[in-house]
């Protein structure tokens, strides 16, 4: 019996989506384990180490079992179990630095937070790869990527303002204004952004999430131009951006198609 063409397409689109989020998520396992070649890398893991009482070798072997994780999460197709093997280790990293220092939960970059949505884009991946992309999974997915844009807003930005990001604003030359007064003007600007990713439809929220795009891809460069290190921080703040970015282009690519 012949597949109908659209039929055909669609799950196509469904194939390239679920690997677009498996690859991205493999790129942060992959960066996670290569950038152990770095010395500041390897300096900043060393610290926390120490703080944990456990001995430095414990990170290569970490990097090495994330560097074959990496391999297999980018080729393997998603299943619960594949899943289990990535968000497992993530929320045992999440518990173990919470509990160490609960003010990364705070973290301006998001060191922990972006966790969520990375978890999301697995979770979406998992099940589009058994059901399509039906609308409880793009859903899933919406709902993930609004989740950093609703945590970096509120948190860092209106609760826990840090003299890191403070800093970042002043040396910019970018604002005009009071350094604590525009981040909570920005706060709450990526509040609303997440609030209206849930609840535009059409040509604004299309319009919405481009503006979230750019937005993933020129701040990581405006912080780095003040920190060029957290490139090759341990806890990737900065390239952690990948699998939202990539998430939230499939939002786009869905939403366009479907309205």
């Amino acid at each position: 019996m012949d597949v109908p063409l659209e039929s055909a397409g669609s799950a196509a689109r469904d194939r390239r989506d679920v690997r677009a989020l498996s690859l991205s998520v493999a790129f942060v396992w992959l960066a996670t384990a290569l950038l152990f070649a770095h010395p500041h890398y390897r300096e900043v893991g060393a610290s926390y180490l120490d703080r944990l009482g456990l001995p430095h070798w414990l990170m290569a072997a970490t990097c090495a079992a994330e560097l074959a994780l990496g391999v297999v999460v980018a080729v393997a197709r998603p299943t619960w179990l594949w899943f289990a093997a990535q968000a497992a280790p993530v929320a045992v990293f999440t518990l173990i630095l919470a509990t160490l220092e609960p003010l990364l939960l705070a973290h301006p970059y998001g060191v922990l937070s972006k966790n969520l949505p990375l978890v999301g884009a697995l979770a979406t991946a998992t099940l589009a790869a058994r059901e399509g992309f039906s609308a409880r999974v793009l859903w899933l997915l919406r709902i993930s990527m609004a989740l950093p844009w609703l945590t970096e807003g509120l948190v860092p930005k209106l609760l826990f303002v840090q003299q890191a990001e403070l800093e970042v604003v002043r040396q910019s030359g970018l604002v005009p204004m009071d350094a604590k007064a525009f981040l909570h003007l920005l706060g709450l600007a990526q509040i609303a952004s997440a609030v209206a990713a849930l609840v535009l439809r059409g040509r604004p929220l299309l319009l919405l999430l481009c503006a979230q795009v750019a937005a993933l891809l020129a701040l990581p460069i405006l912080v780095a131009q003040h920190d060029p290190l957290l490139w090759v921080h341990p806890f990737l703040p900065l390239l952690k951006n990948v699998p939202i970015l990539v998430g939230t282009v499939v939002v786009v690519r869905r939403c366009s198609t479907s309205s």
